[in-house]
């Protein structure tokens, strides 16, 4: 995924409260703090974003190495890697697996497509109603529901700081879900050459993620190469949930080691942070959020709802300005969360929910359980995959 969270170009394309020695491992579902990390990697998109739509980016906050924005995409597919690969390690059904997986992502988006076709779409764009239900990109923005990312609706937003942009986040999700697709087929190798197999994947992500944007691929409406610095993460996640199949613990002296050793050559070699981020940050990130602290682990109490702060953010970063103008980023950022809140909490409430209790009911019909083997006395619990 680029030096910062590619959003797209005008013409369309997508440009620890745990003891520092203690082991680090989930006791319980939902005991962690994965669904809070989510939260901070959504809010921190959230905050990317608003520099490049009120005008802004070259006051985009770097974190790490990283534009914020781009540290919190760095989160969510370090997490996924861990967790979806867990998922498929316990299932090994393709039905259930791929049912949990389209059952957590279309439902949702597919709304927000819909809705910014149908609803805000005619509300704001400066056509006319029968020019804008019979402009070719229209329809098109359909593609959004399959994962083949679209950005501009006909006459919307062509004015604004950051212009023809009706949901730039939405570049994620394929790169996302390729990644689903790949799982299974790595497992289909001996279970040692796994490891090595998601190494070399890794690799070539990275070495790829540094082909200049103009000369990147682009496949089904994604640009390769910014897809591919997600990749690598995804895959060290991957890596990790391997690992810890055989045993590795997530300390948290290692994490804040791991942590000093990426900040310093971010700070000195910032040009190079990209090409060895992954070895550093997904340990880092998940050994905060398969921690289980009090109060934080609660996060998703009322719902997680991460994946529609994600969803709906842009289209409404983009919608104030259209109706308020650019205000001071403290005002923008607070009525743009409070908006996005109450249609993420809406969307989980009325969309995800019910999506997932559907998913729960998949997997219980097309999955048995794989025997394991019982733990040896005091051997922690792995979290079962939350809401992965």
């Amino acid at each position: 995924m680029a030096a910062s969270t590619p959003l797209p170009a005008p013409d369309g394309v997508p440009a620890a409260g745990v003891p520092a020695t203690a082991p680090v491992t989930a006791t319980a579902h939902r005991s962690n703090n994965l669904d809070a990390l989510r939260l901070v990697g959504a809010l921190a998109v959230i905050f990317g974003h608003a520099y490049h739509i009120v005008g802004r980016p070259f006051e985009n906050p770097v974190v790490a190495g990283y534009p914020v924005q781009t540290l919190g995409v760095v989160i969510f597919f370090s997490i996924s890697g861990y967790l979806i690969t867990a998922s498929w390690s316990r299932t090994r059904n393709p039905v259930s697996y791929f049912a949990a997986r389209s059952l957590r992502i279309f439902p949702a988006l597919a709304v927000v497509v819909l809705v910014c076709m149908f609803v805000v779409g005619p509300l704001v764009t400066v056509l006319t109603t029968g020019q804008y239900f019979d402009a070719p990109n229209f329809w098109s923005y359909l593609g959004n529901i399959i994962l083949r990312p679209q950005y501009e609706l006909p006459g919307v937003w062509a004015d604004q700081p950051y212009p023809n942009a009706v949901n730039g986040s939405l570049w994620t999700l394929p790169a996302e879900f390729f990644c689903y697709l790949l799982v299974p087929l790595v497992f289909l190798v001996p279970k040692v050459l796994r490891i090595p197999v998601i190494a070399l994947l890794l690799a070539w992500s990275v070495w790829y993620s540094m082909t200049p944007p103009l000369e990147s691929a682009i496949i089904w409406h994604s640009r390769i190469s910014d897809n591919a610095l997600m990749w690598a993460f995804f895959a060290a996640g991957a890596i990790l949930r391997l690992l810890a199949e055989r045993g590795l613990r997530f300390r948290t002296d290692v994490a804040v080691g791991l942590l000093a050793v990426h900040l310093v050559f971010a700070a000195t070699l910032p040009q190079h942070t990209a090409k060895v981020a992954w070895l550093f940050l997904p340990y880092v990130v998940l050994t905060v959020g398969l921690a289980s602290t009090p109060y934080v682990r609660r996060a998703s109490r009322f719902g997680d709802l991460s994946y529609g702060l994600y969803l709906w953010a842009f289209p409404v970063q983009q919608l104030v300005i259209d109706l308020w103008g650019v205000q001071r980023m403290s005002v923008n950022l607070v009525v743009v969360t409070a908006i996005t809140a109450l249609l993420a909490l809406a969307s989980w409430h009325v969309v995800e929910h019910p999506s997932l209790k559907l998913k729960d009911r998949v997997v219980r019909r097309f999955t048995r359980p794989r025997p394991q083997p019982a733990p040896a006395a005091g051997t922690p619990v792995e979290e079962p995959a939350a809401r992965s």
